[in-house]
């Protein structure tokens, strides 16, 4: 059916009507949308029997479909396809986002409070985060702890095992010697650079030296993500069973969409739920020093305050720097 909308132009009165039961339908409750509330609705101007004939147009290309007879419309997958082509610049939004870790975090929590909504999201990948400068702390009597500072302050922090016969001394040497490696690098190239350059660390480090350029290594290869939400999913969805939201989630939306910027829609038949179809994301890639990091994910029935939710992405910084 998508084909007729694809060659026709919907006049005016049925592009507002269309957009009305779009904004009706997705307010969080779904309900079917009857002609009689979109003709009362503040500025429309027209009888109910003008909002029918429009409605019954909008069906017949597809747009728009009756559940049940005498009942109100809903929109068809081709409807939400449609709406999200013709009434939003998704592309234009968010454009190369540069958000710290914080933001992320605390951006996924308020929306899926506000909305209901289930909030996915990658954490910054730590291997192309710039170092800044480097302090090793005694940390207690068989530690030192290391830590990664960025410029806006925050740390990768790592215990190691103390050498033998530690001094403040030597502490002090070794975190001279570790700023040397990493200072203005990003850690991935650091961890590179302390490997090559072992042989000029302070002697009396060399066992801690292995040891913690071995942790590193590991704690950079590791995929780390956040959940919220996921209650307020279960309570609106007829889901058989629990979905994989995760990781293993992100990395199906980031092959999907790789290389594509801005806010992206992924409805039902694109998504791994083969046993929920009410299910929409959005989402959108967020950098760093233009480098891409991972993605920021909204999980939400189709009924969800879409709207308002695209209009909190558009209120993002697109960059930070």
């Amino acid at each position: 059916m998508r084909k007729d909308v694809d060659n026709m132009k919907l006049n005016p009165r049925d592009q507002q009507i269309f957009a009305a039961v779009m904004s009706m339908y997705c307010n969080g409750d779904g309900l079917p949308v009857p002609s009689t509330k979109i003709a009362k609705q503040k500025g429309m101007a027209v009888c109910s029997a003008t909002v029918r004939n429009a409605m019954a147009r909008l069906e017949k290309i597809g747009l728009l479909y009756s559940p049940h007879t005498s009942a109100g419309r809903v929109p068809t997958n081709d409807g939400f396809d449609y709406w999200f082509d013709e009434f939003f610049t998704l592309n234009d939004i968010a454009n190369y986002w540069q958000p710290e870790q914080a933001e992320l975090v605390e951006l996924a929590h308020g929306l899926s409070q506000r909305y209901q909504v289930c909030c996915c999201v990658g954490l910054p990948q730590v291997r192309t985060q710039q170092v800044f400068r480097v302090e090793v702390l005694d940390f207690d009597a068989n530690n030192w702890l290391i830590l990664l500072l960025d410029r806006a302050g925050q740390s990768h922090n790592i215990c190691i095992n103390k050498p033998d016969d530690p001094s403040d001394g030597q502490r002090y040497e070794f975190a001279t010697w570790l700023n040397t490696v990493f200072s203005q690098q990003t850690l991935i190239e650091g961890l590179y650079r302390m490997q090559a350059m072992a042989n000029t660390a302070p002697r009396n480090c060399h066992d801690s030296l292995t040891q913690w350029t071995l942790e590193l290594s590991q704690k950079l290869g590791s995929d780390n993500s956040i959940v919220v939400g996921e209650n307020y999913l279960y309570k609106k969805i007829d889901c058989e069973q629990s979905l994989n939201i995760g990781v293993s989630f992100l990395n199906f939306v980031e092959d999907k969409l790789a290389f594509k910027n801005g806010v992206s829609i992924l409805s039902a038949e694109n998504l791994p739920f083969s046993t929920c179809d009410d299910l929409i994301v959005i989402t959108v890639p967020y950098f760093q020093n233009q480098e891409y990091q991972s993605r920021f994910c909204v999980i939400c029935p189709k009924s969800a305050q879409l709207e308002k939710i695209i209009q909190e992405f558009k209120l993002l910084e697109p960059s930070s720097s």
